[in-house]
């Protein structure tokens, strides 16, 4: 008998329970999504899943890593989840790139992704509740704010349900085994912008050509013998292409921040941020009076937008997230003070804050 054959056997009585124990897991699922059925309830509760998560690592004192724990543990809920309801989730498309990897992080892989070829249309697909959720870009660490996203909650009545932070990995693709016989390089405009350097470097000479993403770049060099792409390790598996350089960002820190919109409101977690569009009156010190109940009651805010409000010349709208949730009566009082110095305030979601990478 071979040394491994009694941890092998171990490791099949092991890998027996741990099914047992996960269709065990998946019966009160289903009694859980009938009672989600008979009341009309949301199937994706993010605030739970944040909780889910986190009681999870407390529990883990072995040698298992968190960070494993949590990808296994999305992937269970997720498939759990479809035998609920198969959800419909709208991206940024095409397959392939950083928001339909930030669509399979959030969601797991058992769920029904719909590419979309611009914000606006994810926006419009979940609206028109052809998409049960969107998952849209707002704002990266090296190019900042992607305006567009945040343009949209002007036209459309929808709430943010979560956020998620991506770390960006940028790669260059090619058929070719050498970045040397490179005269073409594809991609979108920031990529370009995030690997600025490194293309100076490497590929002086080489045309830069813009696309509309990066999987629309990773598609061009299919037939493009003597050009390359920037994108993910992803976009070189859905085309079949070569990784020629990895991490070729110029940043280390390249973080994309994401945001999932839908209809749902979200149950304070502890640990939640709220957004909301204030349009203020064109007076001296407005904003002022915007950030001062705030700061009265200690709460943080992580980030103040302004916008065109599209409406007038010089009028404008801010955005705000503050590190609370629209329960906790000292946002309450904050919100209903700026309430008295603006033309409007409208509330875009409370949700449970998004973990940044280490």
């Amino acid at each position: 008998m071979s040394l491994l054959e009694p941890y092998r056997a171990q490791i099949d009585e092991i890998d027996k329970k741990i099914i047992d124990l996960l269709n065990e897991r998946t019966k009160v699922v289903l009694e859980i999504g009938k009672i989600k059925e008979d009341k009309k309830l949301p199937y994706y509760h993010p605030e739970r899943e944040k909780l889910i998560f986190d009681k999870l690592k407390a529990y883990n004192k072995g040698i298992f890593p968190n960070h494993v724990i949590e990808t296994l543990f999305r992937e269970i809920i997720s498939a759990s989840r479809s035998l609920e309801k198969n959800l419909s989730v709208a991206y940024l498309g095409p397959e392939g790139t950083f928001t339909h990897l930030a669509c399979l992080k959030q969601f797991g892989s058992s769920v029904n992704t719909i590419p979309m070829t611009s914000i606006p249309d994810v926006f419009k697909e979940v609206k028109n509740d052809k998409a049960d959720y969107g998952v849209v870009p707002v704002e990266n660490s090296y190019e900042g704010v992607v305006t567009h996203t945040l343009d949209m909650f002007i036209d459309y009545p929808l709430k943010i349900c979560s956020e998620l932070f991506l770390p960006i990995s940028l790669c260059l693709l090619s058929h070719q085994e050498s970045i040397d016989k490179i005269k073409k390089i594809y991609s979108h405009r920031q990529p370009f912008a995030q690997c600025r350097q490194w293309v100076e470097n490497n590929l002086p000479r080489a045309e830069k050509i813009e696309t509309s993403s990066t999987s629309k770049a990773a598609s061009l060099v299919e037939w493009d013998k003597y050009s390359a792409a920037i994108g993910s390790e992803v976009a070189a598996e859905v085309y079949n292409l070569r990784i020629l350089a990895k991490d070729i960002q110029d940043s280390t820190h390249n973080m994309t921040r994401f945001l999932v919109i839908g209809k749902n409101t979200c149950e304070p977690t502890g640990s939640d941020k709220t957004s909301l569009i204030c349009a203020i009156n064109d007076d001296v010190g407005a904003l002022l009076k915007i950030l001062e109940p705030f700061e009265k009651r200690h709460i943080n805010l992580t980030k103040i937008e302004s916008r065109p409000s599209r409406k007038r010349p010089w009028d404008y709208l801010f955005y705000i997230d503050a590190e609370s949730h629209i329960s906790d009566n000292h946002l309450k009082e904050a919100i209903d003070e700026v309430r008295k110095v603006c033309l409007n305030v409208n509330i875009l979601g409370s949700y449970p804050k998004g973990a940044i990478p280490e």
